[in-house]
């Protein structure tokens, strides 16, 4: 009778073989082989900022595009002097959707600014 699951050919409570030790010994050089790496990784913050920027970047572009399309249908149900108006606005903020957000931030600072000496 043998104990696969722990990698043993041994029986339980035997001592174990030179092919015992061999085994073990090279799951322990995986495993430490996967922590080196995994730490490796975490130390690596300039390619792990790089990843997360990239994701960022085309969340940003999706949503660019999803302001593109329901912009111009909000804007196509504008009455035509209004939209006239309009367009070229939701034109630039979905060119340059940063601007539009920066706005908003800095709007929500001087609005937080402004409670915090309200209320003390």
């Amino acid at each position: 009778m043998s104990d696969k699951e722990n990698g043993r050919m041994t029986m339980p409570g035997a001592a174990p073989t030179d092919e015992d030790l061999r085994h073990d010994a090279e799951l322990t050089r995986q495993e430490l082989a996967e922590t080196v790496n995994a730490l490796g990784d975490k130390a690596d913050v300039k390619a792990r900022a790089e990843r997360v920027a990239h994701e960022k970047a085309e969340e940003l572009r999706a949503k660019t595009e999803e302001l593109r399309v329901k912009g111009g249908e909000l804007v196509d149900k504008l009455p035509e002097p209004v939209a006239t108006r309009v367009r070229p606005v939701v034109d630039g903020a979905a060119r340059r959707p940063v601007i539009p957000l920066a706005g908003l931030l800095a709007l929500l600072i001087v609005l937080r600014i402004l409670l915090k000496r309200r209320n003390g």
